[in-house]
């Protein structure tokens, strides 16, 4: 009776990510596993250089803010190290579901900076028309998009491949 929850959402999750419409019905997949390893932590590292962008240009940040960013910076820059370099199989598997945690920790924080004003961010926080904050969602979203079409089977991330023959 435990484990009902836990094996029901994973089976939800499943259905959901191997529907047609996210796996376009099997017929679009790309064998490109470094490419899209490498797009991957380019939008992680993408999401880290706005945040670095940010502190070094606005005066005054709070310390919440620079330990926000550098937590932030070493969990991106760790799930990027994981996905590129590492030898065994799981580890790059990890890094794409570490990734993906960040990024989602990142929309959750920044949504709820725009409705709310943070204080000592007040020019950076309660504003939609932020120009590094939509870079910094754009990059989030993205790497959560391609994690969505590898789960899905349409990209095959490193060091897995398409066993296809033609």
């Amino acid at each position: 009776m435990v484990n009902v929850v836990p094996r029901r959402s994973i089976s939800i999750w499943r259905s959901i990510v191997t529907s047609p419409v996210l796996t376009l019905n099997g017929w679009v997949a790309f064998n490109l596993p470094r490419t899209v390893t490498a797009l991957g932590g380019s939008l992680l590292v993408g999401l880290v250089a706005v945040h670095a962008y940010v502190w070094i240009r606005e005066p005054g940040v709070p310390w919440s803010f620079a330990v926000y960013s550098a937590l932030l910076a070493v969990c991106c820059l760790t799930a990027a190290a994981a996905m590129m370099f590492a030898f065994k199989p799981r580890v790059p598997q990890a890094g794409w579901y570490l990734g993906s945690l960040v990024c989602l920790a990142f929309l959750a924080v920044y949504l709820v900076s725009r409705w709310v004003s943070l204080p000592g961010l007040e020019s950076l926080t309660g504003r939609w028309d932020l120009a590094p904050g939509t870079f910094a969602l754009v990059f989030a979203a993205a790497f959560i998009a391609v994690h969505t079409t590898v789960l899905s089977g349409v990209n095959v991330a490193y060091p897995q491949r398409q066993q296809w023959y033609d």
